[in-house]
């Protein structure tokens, strides 16, 4: 019990930078026919923040992300002449997203495309792109800060397209980039305590996220990206209260007074304008569930129930099925759905698997260094910590 502890103590040095939310993403898909492309630019709310001035708060989100658009998008000819920008226009798009649709006509075949929106306020960003020339997929491709331009005039047997390794590459930086579901799992094998719960705690948030993100990306399914961000967030402070809450007496009184300030939450944000009717009905759900979940925690521990693994594994998976949405968030309307995405699909999963194993190799090396001068009080500011950052996450994600 001890140990394991002492493990969540060190995974919280490692992922200190889990303050900020997932990874910075957005997707595009261009249309080349003859000489015109056209080009559809999706990208998160929340991210084309990041491109207003300060005092430029007036001018709506899709104004400013149009604009960005035009200032650092381009297509390129093969005689190394811009291409003629005909029309641009904000167009409907996914819960959470906004989208815009750029139109250009070249003098020459067009031979590559320059994309650098967001890089400059976000380095870190990554963009997907989807090519198609006379309606056939041609290329897809990763444009980052330094890779900001792609030559399309590639042969038939030159294309490039998305390999097992790039999305496993992709999947370790997510984890190491926006880790708020490894703050979920500190969470869980803080509260498992013994090695072999934790190993059943992980086995079950693995299974449940990747039932999600495989039925996410391949269109099965469907989720609001900007409910699922706040659920992760509520799930961080849950098993944190969990921790708690199994060592009070009055569990029951905890556990509700856990779902009413979930309702409470989504109350607020409907009044606020940020949450429809039907999202308020899935924060009542989502409170149901919370104190269901703590109640039926506190009463197993104190009864020692023999399928207490069982009960564990359940309930990890239930989480990792919130948490697998939150994986597949940008990929859900890209486009990007069918079984074209069943190599990619695996690597950016086992990627994902490889970065939390990673984490906690390191932690592990790191325990058996300092254990000796790590606090009793250790695991309890650790519990305090998540709860407060899951807390933080679940009501700014709620308002947003």
């Amino acid at each position: 019990m001890k140990q394991a502890r002492l493990l969540l103590l060190c995974l919280t040095v490692f992922t200190s930078t889990a303050i900020a939310h997932t990874r910075s993403e957005s997707y595009s898909t261009w249309r080349i026919n003859d000489l015109h492309v056209s080009v559809t630019v999706s990208m998160p709310g929340r991210e084309i923040t990041r491109l207003a001035n300060e005092g430029d708060y007036s001018r709506s989100l899709s104004t400013i992300f149009t604009e960005q658009l035009l200032l650092h998008t381009a297509v390129i000819g093969a005689d190394n002449s811009d291409c003629k920008l005909l029309t641009s226009r904000p167009i409907a798009a996914a819960a959470g997203f906004l989208q815009s649709e750029l139109d250009f006509v070249c003098s020459a075949s067009p031979a590559h495309i320059r994309y650098r929106t967001l890089f400059d306020a976000a380095p870190s960003h990554v963009h997907y792109a989807r090519v198609f020339r006379g309606g056939k997929l041609q290329i897809e491709a990763l444009f980052t800060a330094a890779s900001d331009t792609l030559a399309v005039n590639l042969s038939d047997d030159n294309q490039g397209r998305y390999a097992f390794a790039d999305f496993f590459r992709l999947g370790v930086d997510h984890i190491m980039s926006g880790v708020d579901h490894i703050a979920f799992l500190m969470g869980l094998l803080l509260i498992a305590g013994a090695m072999s719960r934790s190993l059943v705690a992980v086995t079950g948030f693995t299974v449940g996220h990747s039932i999600s993100l495989a039925t996410a990306v391949m269109g099965y399914v469907s989720a609001n990206s900007g409910l699922v961000e706040a659920f992760i967030g509520f799930t961080v402070a849950l098993v944190a209260i969990e921790y708690f809450l199994l060592r009070h007496q009055k569990f029951r009184l905890l556990a509700a007074l856990v779902a009413v300030a979930a309702w409470l939450v989504g109350l607020g944000a409907w009044l606020y304008g940020s949450l429809s009717l039907h999202g308020l009905a899935a924060y009542l759900g989502f409170g149901i569930f919370a104190y269901c979940y703590l109640y039926a925690a506190a009463l197993n521990d104190s009864v020692n129930n023999r399928n207490a693994g069982l009960i564990l594994f359940a309930a990890t998976l239930a989480f990792g099925l919130v948490h697998g949405f939150g994986f597949a968030s940008f990929l859900m309307a890209t486009g990007l759905l069918g079984g074209e995405l069943v190599k990619p699909l695996l690597g950016f999963n086992l990627g994902v698997e490889a970065g939390q194993i990673l984490l906690i190799a390191i932690a592990v090396l790191a325990l058996l260094i300092t254990k000796r001068w790590i606090p009793p009080l250790a695991p309890q500011l650790l519990a305090a910590t998540l709860c407060g950052i899951g807390v933080f996450w679940f009501i700014g994600r709620s308002f947003v």
